[in-house]
């Protein structure tokens, strides 16, 4: 903002909130034109401000990764576009090369220039992910040639005239043109909306005041970031998790990592994904853009939610990530599944963002993971090709999976089927809409058992699904190889990152399953994986889409929340609700939580439950052994004279005895070490192979994963649960929280 220029307080938080709304009106007039499911009712969509350098003044509640890139689609268009065609008043401009802004090329913009009086004033921008681009269908592509139109820039409306001759162009080039063409409509109108109604501000504020506002809101964003990580306190937050993909030379699964160095210094926060695996030959990869926008959108969600959505919140950002890794890959490799990859960087992020956050006090900003998949992620995916029954292209994407469960907080559980945490307007489709636009038929959709993290307040649970394959003869589905090793989700201070509760497979159940649907039986998960209804379905040789003949059974679910502290330690009480409902079974309420319902499934039996949690917390002792050969690096013994300096875990703190700060167990006063070292090493710990804790895999192959589980010496609570794929490598003993002590106070 202009030195010694000070705008009306009241005026500025007017034009804010017009602001918003105007973009939140734009966004929803979108959704209301187009027909995509996935923008329609999904909420895959977003409308957004800039000024005339295109930097962003504000996004709105749509799909946030859209909101962070779509600045440097703008940046590109001046810098290419700007001499030859121009940039005229009434043009608008079609976009959706990842490798300058947004995940993949089924991202599409339309960005639109805003003039007053002749002179560039803003932009505006919708987006939409779209899921037809021409091309291979999904998981096929080795390249981003594979992957259909790809436009760094292209006018489809020239001074106000719609460009039919564009339209027919980039529509033509896609399986269903009118699905793609109301996406584009879709979006020009949003546009046309958006540009208006900012003019109408324009002629109530005036065009000073309009400008200066932007530049405020992009300063105060800035400002309140800095002010934000300031009061938080210095650090190193360590995170990785796993996602798995196909080898394409041994037909199998194969892991990758992500891994974040996060340092909060000041009023800074830096990203180092040096550990990261290399970029693949499938379509497993982020472009930098699209790590970039994932990691904005973690920002967003988590630390900077109750800051003005602007471009001012990224500037204390810094990262650094490898070119040739899963982060930034290198040109052409395919990139399809970016988003997918983008979750789990998303979900990396959060964890190390949640762990700083709950050292600053903050817990009601608190959440495990919201996106964590269970070891089968693979099987059959959700990207359908082929036709529904009255021969229309399917849309390609179910997004059922915008229904997941919501990662547990300090104070209680996660939401079931709570959303998506890229979107904070997502929905999922109605099962009635599905099956007008899709080949199914429906017969459960219902919360997943025993499918979100255990803790003292578990997660969220995802959905779970069965549906039959109905009226299609064509019809086919991405296929990706059955992992061994949880991908894109953690816990909390003891929370597990997953339940165990999963099914993903295809049935040969025949279209005869039908008669016995209307004398009364009912396919169901466990039926279905007892052979009941048919024998699965596992195709030679993995290949990335495998073909689904009408008649062909799929059960699915969608990913649960993270769970948050020691599972011992929930209410019992709370437990046998679950039961009741369903939610957990018999099995994972005594394994994991010790807690033991009478016979009836009304009750608990107080006397049992007290038994059962003590044999956990003594088989964790005999069981567990500290990396270091010993339960404590200081040598003095606890006593009362040691005074909080700070909470960051909810079983752990760094206490200070004079000049010596250590990190002790706020439970039981145990010791562990100085403030500078690992815990982990003094911590009793267990690693334990998935096959342990996991059903078999559906091709009955082993488990590539383990989870390292740590506990206080003291009084044996579960203190943190690791993710580690020993096939990658690196350190199993995760330095995870690493806060400089030296510069805190005692309290």
């Amino acid at each position: 903002m202009k030195k010694n220029t000070a705008i009306d307080p009241i005026r500025y938080e007017m034009f804010l909130h017009r602001l918003w709304a105007i973009g939140e009106e734009g966004r929803m007039t979108l959704q209301r034109v187009t027909a995509s499911p996935i923008v329609s009712q999904g909420g895959e969509c977003m409308s957004s401000f800039y000024d005339e350098k295109g930097i962003m003044v504000l996004a709105c509640s749509g799909h946030l990764r859209f909101a962070a890139a779509t600045s440097d689609a703008i940046a590109s268009l001046m810098q290419r576009f700007g001499k030859s065609p121009g940039l005229f008043d009434g043009d608008q401009f079609f976009f959706n090369d990842p490798y300058v802004a947004g995940s993949h090329t089924y991202d599409m913009m339309i960005v639109k220039p805003i003039f007053h009086k002749g002179d560039l004033i803003a932009w505006t921008a919708t987006s939409t992910h779209t899921a037809d681009t021409g091309g291979l269908l999904r998981g096929g592509a080795y390249e981003i040639f594979h992957e259909g139109i790809c436009v760094p820039g292209l006018k489809i409306v020239e001074k106000g005239d719609f460009r039919e001759d564009v339209f027919q162009t980039l529509t033509g080039m896609c399986r269903d043109p009118q699905y793609v063409g109301l996406d584009v409509k879709a979006m020009i109108a949003g546009n046309n909306i958006c540009a208006k109604r900012y003019l109408g501000l324009v002629e109530k504020f005036g065009l000073e005041f309009v400008q200066l506002a932007g530049e405020k809101m992009i300063e105060d964003s800035e400002a309140k970031t800095r002010a934000k990580l300031k009061s938080m306190p210095d650090g190193t937050w360590v995170t990785r998790q796993y996602v798995t993909t196909l080898d394409r030379k041994t037909r199998k699964s194969v892991a990758q990592q992500l891994y974040c160095t996060m340092t909060k210094k000041n009023d800074e926060l830096f990203f180092d994904f040096t550990g990261t695996s290399p970029q693949t030959d499938t379509d497993h990869n982020s472009t930098l853009p699209s790590t970039v926008a994932h990691l904005a959108l973690a920002l967003t969600n988590t630390l900077f939610w109750d800051v003005p959505w602007s471009d001012g919140k990224m500037r204390p950002v810094k990262i650094n990530v490898p070119e040739g890794s899963i982060l930034n890959c290198k040109y052409p490799a395919a990139c399809g599944a970016g988003p997918r990859i983008g979750n789990v960087l998303v979900s990396t992020v959060c964890e190390a963002v949640a762990k700083m956050i709950y050292a600053s006090g903050r817990y009601d900003d608190v959440n495990a993971s919201t996106t964590g998949n269970l070891e089968f992620v693979g099987g059959p995916g959700y990207f359908y090709g082929g036709h529904a029954r009255e021969g229309i292209p399917v849309a390609q994407g179910l997004y059922d999976i915008h229904g997941a469960g919501m990662g547990a907080a300090p104070h209680r559980d996660g939401v079931n089927t709570g959303g998506h945490m890229n979107i904070p307007s997502a929905g999922i489709t109605d099962i009635e809409r599905i099956e007008m636009q899709y080949p199914f038929l429906y017969f459960t959709r219902s919360h997943n058992p025993d499918g979100s993290g255990f803790g003292q307040y578990r997660g969220g649970l995802g959905s779970h699904r069965v549906y039959l394959i109905y009226g299609s003869k064509d019809c086919s589905v991405d296929y990706k190889p059955y992992g061994g090793v949880a991908q894109g989700g953690f816990g909390l201070c003891g929370g597990y990152p997953t339940g165990i509760g999963a099914t993903r497979v295809m049935i040969e159940a025949g279209l005869e399953m039908l008669d016995r649907v209307k004398a009364g039986g009912h396919p169901t998960a466990a039926a279905m994986s007892a052979g009941e209804w048919g024998k699965s379905f596992l195709p030679a040789g993995v290949p990335e889409r495998v073909p689904l003949p009408e008649g062909s059974l799929l059960v699915d679910y969608v990913a649960g929340g993270g769970g948050f502290g020691d599972p011992i330690d929930r209410d019992p009480q709370l437990v046998l609700k679950d039961f009741g409902r369903g939610w957990v079974s018999r099995e994972i309420a005594e394994r994991i939580y010790g807690v033991v319902i009478s016979r009836d499934g009304r009750a608990v039996d107080d006397s049992a439950t007290n038994a059962s949690r003590n044999e956990i917390r003594q088989a964790r002792r005999r069981e567990s052994a500290p990396v270091s050969g010993k339960t404590s690096g200081v040598s003095e013994a606890a006593s009362d004279g040691w005074q909080t300096v700070l909470r960051f875990h909810a079983a752990m703190e760094i206490s200070a005895s004079g000049k010596q700060r250590v990190i002790r167990c706020t439970r039981c006063g145990h010791l562990l070490c100085d403030a500078k070292e690992n815990y982990k090493l003094y911590a009793l710990h267990r690693a334990r192979h998935l096959s342990e804790i996991m059903p078999p895999l559906p091709t009955g192959e082993p488990y590539i994963g383990e989870y390292h589980e740590y506990f206080c010496p003291g009084c044996a609570t579960q203190l943190q649960v690791d993710m580690f794929s020993p096939t990658l490598g690196g350190d199993p003993i995760l330095w995870d929280t690493r806060i400089d002590a030296n510069k805190l106070k005692s309290h």
